[in-house]
């Protein structure tokens, strides 16, 4: 089947099967109960939970894997495992129950917000975002709508950084936001804004009265028993929590200072696989907390969640990635199939591993991963002048980055997080930031030989494309 994961982006010990009981739409006040109990594989589905859990060992050996997978057909957990370490330092596994920030799969709980508030007739969709936020002459066309699928030309980033060790209140945020010049007329273009989502989350606590962590809580995460899902903060200690790593030179890493609070509704939530697994339960069983109504609007207008068809079959989905930090959840609606993986390791091919992981589940055809390693080709200083510049993303012009030399060292420097890191030469224009790792800047040419943009392959599967703009 043909993959285009890039849709989705703009957007697991084998386990004895859990069969899940379904949720029962629940009364107001009360909680959906989704409990495990069980039961023997069948064996066609034991084949498929030995076959993901050799292809997840295989990949966590190659190093290019720490985290946790869930993988489900209808009720029947076909693997629930940890790989690789949670934390690097005091030798600690990942397991079912490690908590990982989720990064931009928080979007789909903040559209879930949204929809519950509609429901609960505090706010609707067409409304004006200048009723909840007056002060906002150049957001006067806005609605709530164009926040949820981003076609209200709020830029994605601007206002702060995600290094900043303040927590910034929401009013701030949105105060700041405001100020930023939009992109487009709304509803006249799209794309992709974190700070549409942070500004959801302020309109969630206008409309509710509560915070947004405890409006998602009392309506969402408590019904279902997601005991372990809740607003990130760096500062906050609690049990079973996964730290984050990247790598460099074979080595794994922490990033410096981050701060992923303050991205609020677009990317500051932590879970875990098995209560992720709970929401996807729920999600899609009309009535267990949305209406079919609010999971038909989600689901065919982008809110929070992308559905697009992939081959001959249709698929459902988000991804996130942060600072030392990957997830995706994937659901197949027509074969109920989902596949959850929340990793602490922000290198992870994320593409290749739901191409694979679905190849297995549908008994196609996939290869098993290799370990990567990749050599540095010398290159004279003057040859690396060419490849010197700023260069935008194709999709958000508002983002750029830098490339420049160090003597006969390359290094480039981003705009969205601020960091600078060596590219090392491969041959034939391509270079890459670590040798375990097939992420690669590809530089290209125009007619006349010149460098022009490179294409950024990214999470094995992923091209952004970027433009020389001076």
């Amino acid at each position: 089947m043909k993959w285009k994961i890039a849709e989705l982006l703009l957007v697991i010990l084998i386990c004895t099967a859990g069969c899940i009981m379904l949720p029962r739409p629940a009364e107001s006040g009360s909680q959906v109960v989704i409990t495990g109990t069980v039961a023997s594989l069948s064996s066609t589905d034991a084949a498929v939970s030995e076959k993901l859990d050799e292809y997840m060992t295989e990949l966590a050996g190659a190093g290019r894997f720490d985290g946790a997978v869930l993988v489900a057909r209808g009720g029947t957990v076909l693997l629930s495992k940890g790989y690789g370490m949670a934390n690097y330092e005091f030798s600690v596994p990942n397991t079912p129950q490690t908590v990982f920030p989720i990064g931009s799969n928080t979007k789909q709980f903040t559209a879930a917000g949204i929809m519950k508030l509609q429901e609960q007739g505090r706010l609707n969709v067409t409304d004006p975002v200048s009723l909840y936020i007056p002060a906002a002459p150049r957001w006067k066309d806005i609605r709530i709508y164009n926040l949820l699928n981003h076609t209200s030309g709020i830029p994605s980033e601007g206002g702060f950084l995600l290094t900043d060790p303040t927590n910034i209140a929401l009013p701030e945020l949105v105060t700041r936001f405001t100020a930023l010049p939009l992109t487009f007329e709304p509803g006249k273009g799209e794309t992709y804004s974190n700070n549409g989502y942070i500004t959801l989350s302020y309109i969630i606590e206008r409309a509710s009265g509560l915070s947004y962590d405890e409006y998602l809580r009392e309506n969402i995460f408590l019904p279902l028993g997601m005991t372990s899902t809740g607003q990130d903060n760096a500062r906050d200690v609690f049990d079973k929590r996964a730290s984050g790593y990247t790598t460099m030179d074979g080595k794994h890493i922490h990033y410096d200072l981050q701060n992923i609070h303050n991205s609020w509704g677009a990317g500051s939530l932590h879970s875990t696989t098995e209560d992720i697994f709970r929401w996807e339960r729920a999600f899609h069983m009309p009535g267990a907390i949305l209406s079919a109504e609010s999971v038909d609007a989600m689901a065919e207008n982008g809110y929070g969640i992308v559905k697009v068809v992939i081959g001959n079959r249709t698929v459902m989905g988000h991804g996130g990635r942060n600072f030392g930090f990957t997830s995706y959840t994937l659901y197949y609606p027509n074969e109920d199939i989902a596949i959850v993986f929340l990793s602490n390791y922000d290198r992870t091919p994320m593409a290749a591993l739901l191409k694979d992981l679905s190849a297995i589940v549908f008994n196609e055809p996939y290869s098993l991963p290799k370990k990567i390693e990749r050599r540095a080709v010398p290159l004279a200083a003057e040859a690396l002048g060419e490849y010197t510049g700023t260069y935008a993303p194709v999709w958000e012009k508002t983002w750029t980055f830098t490339v420049f030399p160090d003597g006969n060292r390359l290094f480039y420097t981003s705009a969205v997080p601020h960091e600078t890191v060596e590219l090392f030469f491969e041959g034939d224009d391509i270079f890459f930031v670590t040798p375990e790792s097939a992420d690669s800047f590809i530089f290209t040419r125009d007619d006349k030989g010149r460098v022009d943009g490179l294409n950024m392959y990214t999470m094995e599967g992923v091209t952004d494309r970027s433009v020389k703009v001076s």
